[in-house]
């Protein structure tokens, strides 16, 4: 069995500090028998990325997508670069502001797995209906869907080219005159809507596991029961916020605790001091 961690790193300061502590986080539960990390970016991000990833350099999608640049982290997984993701039993596809436990590392998924995302109301929901209907989509009632998925690889790599298709209708017909507003029907959203129109067209069963995906990085939660931690908007203990601005530097690790929260801390301390290039 083989396993791909994919995600796409575009050249920014903040998000360079988001993968060291990804990137630490995978050393440290020492998977790599059977999981490869792999980073999708341009040469400039992927000059500071270890050698021990598999780099793959992308520039970010020209024209529309300038404007809105969270696409790359779908589409580099579609296009016909990723093809040898196919070689994978399983990709997890995710964003680079999270973490692996060692819970990781016994996670093969039954069947194709979603996080937890926190975009739609009920404004929302309908309209998601409404433009599911206009593609002539099913959609199975399964919203709110996180970003990250993990599957069978050519699946994943499916739901990401209709998402990307689904996208540019938003960007050019829904939100081409008005972005709406958060929490709304809301241009800053386009990803999360196309990819959760595309995985409820696409997948039949759907495995919606918020414990296990997505799960939240301020959670006093033990870390072996949950194998994958995205950090959400907060202030709290742990914040990729707090973190980038530097206000856990006064902090001492605490590597026997298996809180969530102190192990997102712990593995954020151990990035800075072994990653100095990603935090320039």
């Amino acid at each position: 069995m083989k396993r791909a961690i994919a995600v796409y790193l575009d050249y920014t300061h903040g998000l360079f500090k988001q993968f060291a502590c990804l990137y630490t986080s995978y050393k440290f539960i020492n998977c790599s028998q059977d999981t490869d990390l792999i980073v999708f970016g341009p040469k400039s991000s992927l000059d500071l990325v270890p050698d021990d990833c598999i780099k793959v350099e992308l520039n970010p999608l020209d024209g529309i997508w300038k404007t809105y640049r969270f696409i790359n982290s779908i589409s580099c997984i579609g296009g016909k670069q990723a093809e040898f993701l196919n070689s994978y039993d399983y990709v997890l596809r995710t964003d680079v502001d999270t973490f692996l436990t060692p819970a990781w590392n016994t996670y093969i998924p039954n069947y194709y797995t979603v996080g937890r995302g926190g975009y739609s109301g009920e404004e929302v929901k309908g309209n998601i209906i409404r433009v599911a209907r206009k593609f002539n989509t099913r959609h199975q009632g399964i919203h709110n869907v996180g970003s990250t998925h993990y599957g069978a690889s050519n699946l994943v790599r499916d739901v990401c080219k209709l998402s990307v298709e689904i996208a540019y209708y938003l960007l050019t017909e829904e939100f081409a005159k008005k972005e709406g507003a958060w929490p709304g029907w809301y241009r800053g959203v386009t990803s999360m809507y196309s990819t959760e129109i595309a995985v409820n067209h696409l997948v039949d069963v759907i495995d919606y596991r918020p414990d296990q995906l997505d799960f939240d990085s301020t959670s006093t939660n033990s870390i072996y029961y949950h194998p994958h931690i995205h950090c959400w908007h907060t202030d709290h203990l742990f914040s990729k916020f707090q973190y980038g601005d530097g206000k856990y530097d006064h902090m001492l690790s605490n590597f026997e605790s298996v809180e969530i929260r102190e192990y997102c801390l712990n593995i954020g301390l151990e990035a800075k001091k072994k990653l100095p290039r990603l935090f320039i």
